[in-house]
């Protein structure tokens, strides 16, 4: 009876939260940050797959919102302003998204990315609906120019240490999608960093 209590509890939470950036790393598992911390993220990518290669970015404030700004209307800016994302591009097309209020939340909390076997194929079956989305590779790369677009798939994926058991499952996922297809050499992989607008919005609530 308490498990399935507690399960009520964190998903009306998550819910309620509305997506919101400020309350979702309170609902699973806040783990103080100060923006961004080289040494931190080293050890973050150390306890990830050995066999996973990958470019590490760390994302600016400005870029973060530069991201949200490639909507083309408020819902869209507000699916990509959440601070944990996963972005499939093939040939310079969004082909699938995911985004963290779109994850049930699990009993240990954290969050479920393949929820309804979504990772089950290559590219995943989109999350978020990808009607009316123009957001390309191309444009990525205008907001960071490490992004080379250069093979015919290139996956994005933002998370942040303020949530680290979260990010690196939502990593995890990828990973395994990618391995599971025998894509993990033919793939660009970015793991960009958001711990900068993550520390940033917690303190304007302070």
């Amino acid at each position: 009876m308490k498990r399935h209590a507690t399960i009520w509890i964190v998903g009306t939470l998550l819910v309620l939260s509305g997506c919101n950036i400020v309350i979702m790393p309170l609902l699973f598992g806040l783990q103080e940050i100060e923006g961004y911390n080289a040494e931190q993220c080293a050890k973050f990518y150390k306890k990830l797959p050995k066999d996973f290669a990958f470019v590490p970015i760390v994302c600016s404030d400005e870029q973060f919102f530069q991201v949200s700004e490639l909507g083309a209307d408020s819902m869209q800016m507000k699916n990509l302003y959440q601070p944990l994302k996963i972005m499939y591009f093939h040939d310079d097309s969004l082909v699938s998204f995911h985004i963290n209020c779109y994850c049930p939340p699990t009993l240990f909390f954290n969050l479920k990315w393949d929820y309804d076997h979504q990772f089950d194929m290559f590219p995943p079956t989109t999350t978020v609906p990808l009607d009316g989305y123009t957001v390309t590779c191309t444009k990525m790369q205008s907001v960071f120019p490490e992004i080379k677009g250069e093979t015919d798939y290139a996956v994005v994926v933002l998370w942040t240490n303020m949530m680290a058991k979260v990010s690196r499952s939502e990593i995890k996922t990828v990973h395994k999608n990618l391995k599971k297809f025998g894509r993990l050499n033919d793939v660009e992989v970015y793991l960009i960093n958001d711990d900068i607008t993550m520390t940033k919005s917690l303190k304007e609530v302070e």
